[in-house]
């Protein structure tokens, strides 16, 4: 059955009133006139996914470039929108330290545009104002002289500035004097609330086209039968496929096309954007608990005669009771995978069952030290959680969203 959604969006208007991109916003309910945000990562997925599919962004920015808030953690995720058509906004929260700068830095290299909002000066985000083709100045917040003065300080630097939450004329003449270039504000228009349709996808079918996603073993023609058994998927699939975004010439009519022609990591990312924003209830932290013990259990499968990848998977699959907030039994059980997974998971046998027995194990402090093994451990599990934080933005979907 089909379900409304939602999704904000507020223009950025030039010095002469003319409409030059869009900004999107989170809105989840019919009444919302505000974001309200549990969980930005999610959130975002939601946007993109609104834009990309639900809604198209033909009918939300015809044209126009659109403005995407970005948390810190969705930075190492390539945004699944072209670069000419979507800015990457920078959240007000996210610091201003090397990886921030890294990541941002590498989304310029591949043509998004980058803007930073909410800001305030410090000496400290130079390198990011450096990288920056937008800065939003709130107006509200900052005043006259506030305005005035970040203004002064940063007009050595290329960035254009979006004064926003403009509610009067006088605000407008006074930041266009002042030599702003680009506004946003109620006074020259609020919020438009646009509705499409979503079709739900089926939880389990999600997170077992992740899995394989996350297998590097795993072919395009293994992928595209995993869409093809889940009817909300191939729609999903087939409709992005076809969009205008793509301008293909003659229409993809399979998975298996689709697959071939968007290419494995759109795949991934998308998998991703609908985990991430199909689970209301699941906290971003878990996801990234359940990619740090994927990864070590991947790190320390040999010593247990495993392949790494097999190892990886169990990992993922064990923490489906923390994302989904069900018994694991009866998650695992309809999941169309091999029985050496299914023993490992249920009753912790085999190989895989002993790799996924160590890592719980230290993961509770319920370890033993033995010598070379206990570094070894010690060293997996910091490895693995720095991938964790590494990978949040491409496997947090978390998914998505779009």
């Amino acid at each position: 059955m089909e379900t409304p959604v939602y999704l904000g969006r507020q223009p950025i208007y030039g010095p002469g009133r003319e409409i030059c991109s869009y900004e999107l916003l989170y809105r989840r309910a019919l009444g919302d006139t505000a974001a309200h945000i549990g969980d930005a990562s999610q959130a975002t997925a939601d946007v993109m996914l609104k834009v990309i599919l639900e809604i198209g962004l033909d009918k939300v920015a015809p044209e126009r470039p659109v403005f995407i808030n970005h948390p810190r953690a969705l930075l190492g995720m390539n945004p699944i929108l072209p670069p000419d058509r979507c800015v990457v906004e920078v959240l007000e929260d996210v610091p201003g330290d090397e990886d921030t700068v890294a990541a941002v830095a590498r989304l310029r290299k591949l043509g998004y545009r980058i803007a930073l909002d909410d800001f305030v000066f410090r000496p400290d985000l130079v390198p990011l104002i450096e990288l920056a083709d937008y800065v939003k100045l709130d107006f509200r917040a900052l005043g006259e002289s506030g305005f005035r003065e970040q203004m002064r300080l940063l007009s050595r630097f290329a960035a254009k500035v979006v004064a926003e939450k403009i509610e009067s004329e006088d605000e407008f003449r006074y930041c266009k004097a002042l030599g702003c270039t680009l506004f946003q504000g109620y006074y020259l228009r609020k919020p438009d609330l646009l509705v499409g349709r979503r079709i739900p996808t089926n939880k389990m079918s999600v997170l077992s086209l992740l899995a394989e996603c996350t297998n590097l073993d795993t072919s395009a023609g293994v992928i595209a039968g995993i869409i093809a058994r889940d009817a909300a998927l191939t729609y999903g699939l087939l409709r992005l496929a076809n969009s205008a975004l793509y301008r293909r010439r003659s229409e993809i009519r399979s998975p298996a096309q689709a697959v071939t022609l968007l290419g494995m990591d759109f795949v991934f990312r998308w998998a991703t954007l609908l985990a991430m924003a199909g689970n209301d209830d699941c906290p971003a932290g878990y996801l990234e608990a359940a990619l740090q013990r994927a990864r070590m259990c991947e790190l320390v499968a040999g010593s247990h005669g495993c392949a790494a990848t097999e190892a990886y998977i169990t990992g993922l699959l064990s923490a489906l009771d923390s994302v989904l907030n069900a018994h694991l039994s009866q998650l695992i059980a309809p999941l169309p995978i091999d029985s050496r997974f299914k023993r490992a998971l249920l009753d912790r046998e085999g190989a895989l069952g002993a790799v996924l027995d160590t890592v719980t194990g230290y993961e509770a402090g319920e370890w033993r030290p033995d010598g070379d093994s206990s570094g070894a451990l010690q060293q997996a599990f910091w490895d693995a959680a720095e991938y964790a934080r590494a990978m949040i933005g491409q496997i947090q979907s978390a998914v998505t969203a779009a």
